[in-house]
């Protein structure tokens, strides 16, 4: 039985993003077992690559805690004050600062300082560092030494489990046969699976609607009747 709830309250929801959250398929395989290899990796870091929503937030929170790490954030990379490089250091969307000097040179000092205390720099990037815009050619050149794993797009397998997590994050419950019924129907990308089951959930709390095949068919509608009219 779908979960009822009546009033519609602009909370957020609560992400899971523990190991038991990530399941493993075919299209993350290799980018996991990079993770879980750790620290016996063959360099000094590496660059996890996918498209927004596929995962590389996760693995990287993994490998955080996993490594007792840290995580970098562009002012970080900007500030004058200097790290301490004899540990783990992770950042999210690196290619995210391409343009930026001043955070490009923080992320090439950063890569070096890490290298020469032995400490550990995992990066995570929408492309591989060949394909990334920075602008330093010693950054880019430093990059392009790093091994990297890229996450593919959704398999069967995926698709429907992150179909299940963004409504266990959300804490709520479909009818039975919703979740193949959009997998059948959805374009395979998380950030597209993530935008469909936040419509679906806000449209269940304002309605007071179990979350059904019934409403999940009408959200698929009017996205379909959306991009017709774009």
């Amino acid at each position: 039985m779908g979960v009822m709830r009546q009033i519609a309250l602009p909370l957020p929801h609560e992400t899971a993003m523990g190991a038991d959250d990530f399941l493993v398929t075919p299209c993350n395989r290799d980018a996991a077992k990079w993770i879980a290899k750790w620290p016996d990796w063959p360099a000094h870091g590496m660059i996890v690559t996918g498209a927004a929503g596929s995962g590389k937030t996760h693995l990287l929170n993994l490998w955080l805690r996993r490594s007792k790490g840290h995580a970098i954030g562009r002012d970080e990379l900007t500030s004058p004050e200097m790290l301490d490089p004899a540990s783990a250091y992770a950042v999210d969307n690196a290619d995210g600062i391409a343009g930026d000097a001043t955070a490009e040179e923080g992320l090439f000092h950063l890569y070096n300082a890490v290298k020469a205390a032995k400490g550990f720099l995992l990066l995570t990037m929408t492309r591989g560092a060949g394909q990334a815009e920075f602008a330093l050619p010693d950054l880019r050149s430093r990059l392009l030494t790093l091994p990297s794993a890229a996450l593919g797009a959704p398999d069967d397998a995926l698709l429907e489990a992150l179909i299940v997590k963004q409504f266990r994050d959300r804490q709520v419950t479909p009818d039975v046969g919703v979740v193949p019924y959009l997998a059948a129907r959805i374009a395979r990308d998380a950030a597209a699976i993530r935008d469909l089951v936040e419509r679906i959930d806000r449209a269940s709390l304002a309605s007071g609607r179990k979350i059904s095949i019934v409403l999940a068919r009408a959200i698929l509608d009017e996205i379909n009747m959306e991009s017709k009219d774009e």
